[in-house]
């Protein structure tokens, strides 16, 4: 026997079916309340998200810089534009960027290098010369075996003379 074998109760036919409307007041109530608490998330949802957005676009783009910065960025502006002995005792001195970028350039103008090198052009390449690594024509490549060789047998040893070239 199955939990639902159980007779079910019937009403009376006196009780019948329904017949009123709905009451339409209430469902528009809730109707109109639910799309005005959704435009209200919603509008809320925006507001949130413009002050956060200028509150981020503020503090990194228009923010004033700090002092610290400021004061590290003028020290390093003044160093870049003044001179300064580095170490009094090597007698190293700091120069300005513009003046040492117009002694630089009159150095390599007149050929000087930083490095003591004689400056050197690349050979030109001959179109008849062998890539290296590569085996001269008539050449025997290695593990290539000879003629009239036994199969698997070593190649014959290479002439000393060749050897030493």
């Amino acid at each position: 026997m199955h939990e639902y074998d159980h007779k079910l109760p019937h009403h009376s036919p006196e009780e019948g079916f329904d017949d009123t409307e709905p009451e339409a007041a209430p469902i528009w109530a809730f109707t109109v309340g639910s799309v005005l608490v959704l435009v209200l998330v919603i509008w809320s949802l925006q507001q949130y998200f413009e002050k956060v957005w200028n509150d981020a676009v503020y503090e990194r783009v228009l923010a004033p810089t700090s002092v610290q910065l400021q004061d590290v960025r003028n020290r390093d502006e003044w160093a870049l534009t003044h001179y300064q002995y580095q170490e009094p005792t090597k007698k190293q001195v700091r120069i300005p960027i513009d003046r040492a970028e117009e002694l630089f350039l009159k150095e390599s103008a007149a050929g000087k290098t930083f490095y003591p090198a004689k400056p050197t052009l690349p050979k030109p390449e001959t179109p008849d010369a062998a890539a290296p690594g590569a085996a001269a024509p008539g050449a025997a490549t290695p593990g290539a075996a000879t003629p009239g060789a036994a199969p698997g047998a070593a190649p014959a040893a290479a002439p000393k003379a060749a050897a030493k070239k």
